[in-house]
């Protein structure tokens, strides 16, 4: 290894990227600069700049002590401070550094690495920093130690779960390996003859990813062309007999104002949540945007304090659905606010589901998966219908059925959303339908998003038969490789030339009978 010194002449942040474009004294031309890429930038202590009173490098929290401020109880060292995008994460080992776990010279097999739990860098969980006693003080919310704490398991049992789980992956992917062939689209095997190991494993990760019975039906769904109800509801709603007008003040104001009007609504909806038989699914938007933004804390907090003012604590189940590089974040923010009042063992965050792009072709076995690499799938999100693959796959719908749930909000983000409001859920169940859908129309427009109440059957029916979900095909241009003659070639388009296989939500629609239908509108 070879160490060499330079002099930092300039800098600047990479737009948009997690980086910095530098300029060395001394590497004057482009073949001198590809000579130290890839290298470690070290800085020294001393050379580092000076900053304000109230900033810390996020490095010097290593090794530090962390105390519970209440109790003084020693919790650990920092042992790592990561940052997934959302703010930084301190990874704590647990108890002191003089006892450290050694490894047991009379049972080999017990591990020889500590406890450790996962603490959000966050002013109101740390509120007080003593360098000089190289010290933190945290305040951390009710369980946030337990949850994150990983259990303690021997090597062994280690070794045993790696192997379980590794038998499974190659189970899932010599059925994949099957369904590809049938489906002719072996071509995306052919990355798992080269490339190294964990090129191999990343791209056998990826196939044993994809929901192919979901990815079948929306092959075969997009070569047909099918009327779908979902498009005409709104046009259609003021003929149906289950309509249902709710000024946009009562459900704003969480309907204090008209009670009386819908009593029974109210009252029903009420008991659906008190008894714990309703839950919520939310699909966040996939736009650049910070997912964690305001009106996800005006969201949260709105529903926090709707369940305060009932006589019982509730927490229904709550899943949200967002973009995988939003995940973390996500995750990072509902821990840092407490879960916002709801159950964090009934809280989950699940990666939205995505689907292989293909090539344009009007014939369907025709249709191709495009890589990206070799050993890099073209994937794209499958559209907010994808949520009753998801739900299914992740057991959530089998926890939904034996918690006795009755009735699921699924719904977008949205200035004019309401989580578990009573009377949504009470109109759904006094009309006894399969599903309720909401609407605000004003003037010309139409509110973006959607907000649905589904009653557990009609869930149960979407979510076991993929057949339920209506897919088109959305032309795009992409960038991918192809194998020719025993060769990797780079194909650039200079037109679309795939299509994004995707679902729309709102194909519940499409399978609901017409008197099984209510349609919420609110007015103004």
């Amino acid at each position: 290894m070879q160490v060499r010194e330079f002099e930092l002449v300039r800098g600047k942040a990479h737009t948009g990227k997690k980086g910095w474009i530098v300029r060395f004294d001394g590497v004057d031309s482009l073949d001198e600069a590809r000579q130290i890429v890839g290298s470690a930038v070290l800085v020294k202590t001393e050379d580092r700049p000076e900053l304000e009173e109230d900033e810390i490098y996020s490095l010097d929290l290593v090794g530090m002590s962390v105390i519970v401020k209440d109790t003084g109880k020693l919790v650990g060292t920092v042992a790592q401070v990561f940052n997934f995008g959302g703010g930084d994460l301190l990874q704590v080992m647990v108890g002191s550094a003089e006892n450290a776990v050694q490894t047991n010279s009379e049972n080999p097999d017990s591990t020889p690495s500590r406890q450790h739990v996962w603490i959000p860098f966050a002013e109101d969980i740390v509120p007080d920093i003593d360098m000089e006693s190289r010290e933190m003080w945290i305040t951390p919310p009710k369980g946030l130690l337990e949850v994150n704490t990983r259990p303690e398991k021997s090597k062994k049992e280690r070794r045993a779960m790696d192997w379980k789980e590794k038998k499974k992956l190659q189970r899932r992917i010599t059925a994949a390996k099957k369904v590809l062939h049938e489906m002719e689209q072996g071509h995306i095997l052919e990355g798992l003859l080269s490339g190294d190991k964990l090129e191999k494993a990343s791209l056998a990760e990826q196939i044993a990813g994809i929901d192919f019975q979901l990815f079948k039906h929306a092959m075969h769904s997009v070569s047909k062309q099918v009327d779908s109800m979902s498009k005409n509801v709104l046009a259609k709603s003021s003929l149906r007999k289950n309509v249902m007008r709710i000024p946009r003040e009562t459900l704003m104001n969480h309907g204090e104002k008209g009670k009386n009007v819908f009593s029974d609504e109210f009252s029903k909806g009420r008991e659906i949540l008190q008894k714990s038989k309703a839950a919520i699914v939310l699909i966040t938007n996939g736009s650049d945007s910070d997912i964690v933004d305001a009106e996800f804390q005006r969201l949260l907090n709105s529903f926090s304090e709707l369940m305060k003012v009932e006589e019982n604590h509730i927490s229904p189940p709550f899943i949200i659905i967002s973009p995988d590089n939003h995940v973390d974040s996500v995750r990072n923010y509902l821990v840092e606010n407490d879960y916002f009042g709801f159950d964090n063992q009934k809280v989950w965050v699940l990666e939205e589901m995505k689907l292989p792009v293909v090539s344009l072709s009007s014939e369907l076995m025709s249709k191709k998966i495009l890589l990206k690499s070799p050993w890099e799938i073209l994937q794209r999100p499958a559209g907010t219908g994808a949520i009753f693959s998801s739900l299914s796959s992740n057991k959530i719908l089998e926890s939904f059925n034996a918690t006795g749930i009755e009735y699921v909000q699924i719904c977008s983000l949205s200035d004019e959303l309401v989580l578990g409001h009573p009377l949504l859920f009470g109109a759904a169940s006094s009309r006894g339908v399969d599903v309720g859908i909401k609407l605000r129309k004003t003037s010309d427009k139409t509110e973006n998003g959607f907000d649905l109440i589904l009653s557990i059957d009609h869930l149960n029916k979407m979510c076991r038969d993929v057949a339920k979900a209506r897919f088109s095909a959305h032309p795009e241009q992409h960038e991918h490789v192809e194998h020719v003659d025993g060769q990797w070639v780079a194909v650039q388009p200079e037109a679309p030339n795939s299509h994004r296989l995707s679902t729309d939500v709102t194909s519940v629609l499409d399978s609901c009978s017409p008197d099984k239908l209510c349609v919420m509108q609110i007015v103004e």
